[in-house]
């Protein structure tokens, strides 16, 4: 190797490794969870969540979330009801739920949501909630377009059925590409797999944030970016991106059983939280 070969392999090198040692882990101060949130329900939470009426609509996350909720409440001995269901659901405190829309429509899961709820009796539920999937937002989603539909549909349900608590929902992420192939792709140019997906999220998400305060968001996203050993997420184009911690999935997108159990705690701790109209 000549003596210009060997000056710039180590400066890519030095790039590499100053890449590597900038990290992907850092949340600003602003945007950290409430931490209480992460604190295991207790009993009498879990018991005055599964008192309360909720109807949610979600996809395989949501079903992730639920599996958690049943497995906390199990192990704290008390009995929660589950039930899936678009039908009109019987009397009785629990969970109603169901698979909302197509994977890949978010707009048609909103106007799937809207027009199910218009089918049963919403003023019998304490609490409504609808959640979209990672899997709705790409790199040529439009995720403004999306924001502002889900903002006025449940803005429009919660007009109509003043009460019933309308609950947003962020949509969940995924994990990003690390290691090596991130620090070499980010030095080439090229932008680590997971980067402009989760930076949709985030535009919708955001949104979100700022339109609903506290007791009408429930923060998935957030919950799943620092519900691990510590915050997960990575700098893009000047800002800052939340992301999924590795630690709480199966693969990559799905929750494995910690997460389950993360979110579904956090889920009833939520629930418990909400006055009862």
């Amino acid at each position: 190797m000549n003596a210009l070969a060997a000056v710039r392999a180590i400066a890519i090198l030095a790039q590499v490794l100053l890449l590597a040692a900038c990290g992907d882990t850092s949340v600003p101060v602003s945007q950290e969870i409430d931490r209480t949130m992460l604190a295991p329900a207790t009993k009498n939470e879990i018991a005055a969540a599964a008192s309360k009426r909720v109807i949610f609509a979600h996809q395989s996350v949501g079903g992730n979330i639920l599996d958690g909720a049943s497995a906390v409440a199990a192990s704290a001995g008390v009995p929660l009801n589950v039930v899936e269901t678009r039908l009109s659901p019987s009397p009785g405190s629990g969970i109603y739920h169901f698979q909302v829309g197509t994977n890949g429509d978010p707009l048609g899961k909103i106007k799937d949501y809207e027009g199910s709820l218009a089918q049963i009796p919403v003023a019998s539920f304490d609490v409504a909630m609808v959640k979209l999937c990672y899997i709705d937002f790409n790199r040529g989603t439009d995720a403004a377009q999306i924001a502002t539909a889900y903002v006025q549909t449940l803005e429009n349900l919660q007009s109509r059925n003043p009460q019933t608590r309308f609950v947003a929902v962020t949509t969940p992420l995924t994990t990003i590409q690390t290691g090596p192939k991130s620090w070499v792709k980010r030095l080439l140019g090229k932008t680590p797999a997971g980067y402009i997906e989760n930076a949709k999220r985030e535009e919708f998400n955001a949104v979100l944030r700022q339109k609903f305060g506290t007791g009408r968001l429930f923060d998935v996203a957030k919950l799943e970016s620092q519900g691990g050993a510590g915050p997960v997420g990575f700098d893009y184009e000047g800002r800052h991106f939340e992301a999924l911690d590795p630690a709480l999935s199966s693969d990559g997108g799905h929750l494995n059983d910690k997460g389950k159990r993360v979110l579904g705690s956090a889920f009833m701790k939520f629930l418990a939280s909400l006055p009862v109209s």
